[in-house]
């Protein structure tokens, strides 16, 4: 008995596994990130390199030390993204794609909560023919996209890493080989916005008979692929809320809102993978030819809170106003616009009907948020 545990103990003892440990901790290449140019210094950064021939070899990692970070990085030619934070805190995008530099790509999540059915918002009279590609919903409308955080990135295009560590693991009694390497190589970054804001401003007439008004916007594009820092061509439809109304002048008045987007969808990129049609040949030429079309939908309710009033208008470069240094896109609808203007009737309050009433008129002040 003795005998046959012996022989299993040097048996077990032949059998043991090696002991391997990952080279993570070992870095020869530094990352050194400049935040003048963002919104703000974050509290956290990502950065994410994937190999240039396209064989699905990353390495990535999330640091709080946002100026200078060391890099676990074989050696080759990759290209890399630097963003603020980490993918797990953006709630309202998603990130596809992140093993290859030519589907890396950041796009809008659909919005929390999709409203319910309503062709002249969210269906087909919101979104006509020449926006195909906004993914669809439930009951026949269309999906709402979230409207996306700020977020600040750039990108180290067709970097040649030649102080990286091929090996990913390495057996334990190697790991004092690699123990306090020196930094050999220097990368640097400034990430900055990439998050664009859409700012509208249109002319109505009858103001005071408005109770709220509810719109969106068709067009923009659905995401931004992360190595050229370039718009998608596929189109979402997106929420404008939080209108202010402004004093009128004569008989009209004007209201304003602005959203955060991606801007205006890029003719010389790539479709989402959202987009079930066909990808057209794409050539980057280095220019940028947005297109400028928009569909706005606008939805009154009236202050009796019965009568609902809808206007559609098609969008074009006539009505916009694009400032690529401040990243906006500013629309205006001209008072002469093609179907005129929203003209909002005379009605009673709600509860009011039959009583004579005594208007206050209109006086000069600041802008006040209209009530949704």
């Amino acid at each position: 008995m003795l005998c046959a545990v012996g022989v299993l103990c040097v048996v077990c003892g032949a059998c043991r596994r090696d002991l391997w440990v990952y080279t993570d901790e070992f870095c020869q290449v530094a990352l050194h990130t400049d935040w003048s140019e963002a919104t703000e210094t974050p509290g956290g950064m990502t950065w994410w390199f994937m190999s240039d021939d396209l064989s699905g070899i990353n390495r990535h990692g999330t640091t709080a030390d946002v100026a200078y970070t060391g890099l676990n990085m074989p050696r080759g030619r990759f290209s890399g993204v630097v963003f603020d934070y980490s993918p797990s805190e953006y709630s309202h995008v998603t990130f596809e794609g992140m093993t290859r530099p030519d589907s890396a790509l950041v796009l809008l999540s659909p919005s929390a909560d999709q409203p319910l059915p309503d062709d002249h918002l969210y269906g087909s009279l919101a979104v006509p023919a020449y926006l195909d590609g906004v993914p669809p919903g439930a009951s026949g409308m269309y999906s709402l996209a979230a409207e996306p955080e700020p977020m600040n990135a750039d990108t180290l295009n067709h970097v040649l890493i030649t102080a990286g560590i091929d090996e990913e693991l390495i057996h334990w009694e190697d790991r004092d080989k690699y123990t306090g390497l020196a930094i050999e190589q220097h990368l640097h970054a400034t990430p900055g916005p990439i998050i664009w804001t859409l700012r509208v401003r249109l002319p109505l007439r009858g103001a005071s008979y408005m109770y709220s008004l509810t719109a969106t916007v068709a067009g923009l594009a659905d995401g931004c692929w992360l190595l050229p820092l370039r718009h998608t061509a596929t189109p979402c439809l997106q929420l404008i809320t939080a209108w202010q109304l402004q004093t009128p002048v004569d008989t009209v008045s004007y209201l304003s809102a602005s959203i955060n987007t991606f801007g205006l969808r890029d003719n010389a990129m790539p479709r989402s993978p959202r987009d079930a049609r066909t990808q057209p040949s794409r050539a980057d030429t280095g220019v940028t030819p947005y297109d400028q079309r928009l569909r706005l939908n606008l939805q009154f309710l009236l202050r009796d809170e019965a009568t609902v009033l809808n206007y559609h208008y098609d969008i074009t470069d006539q009505h916009i106003t694009i400032d690529e240094d401040q990243l906006l896109i500013y629309v205006e609808l001209p008072t002469d616009i093609p179907g005129g203007i929203p003209d909002l009737p005379a009605v009673d309050a709600k509860g009011t009907a039959g009583f004579d009433a005594t208007v206050t008129p209109w006086a000069d002040g600041e802008h006040a948020d209209a009530t949704m």
